[in-house]
């Protein structure tokens, strides 16, 4: 699958987070230099990826 494939299957969502939650998301963003998709991403894939393993 091509960048441009994968661009085209990107769907834009919202959710709401708790400030608390949020502020610590971003910070963790910022200390990885990385945006809040994808590490709201990462931290969904790792979720789904860890119920496989129970």
């Amino acid at each position: 699958m091509s960048k441009q494939d994968n661009e085209q299957n990107i769907k834009t969502i919202s959710f709401t987070l708790p400030e608390e939650l949020l502020n610590r998301v971003k910070v963790y963003a910022q200390r990885e230099d990385r945006n809040l998709s994808s590490v709201i991403r990462l931290a969904l894939k790792r979720l789904i990826e860890s119920e496989k393993t129970k």
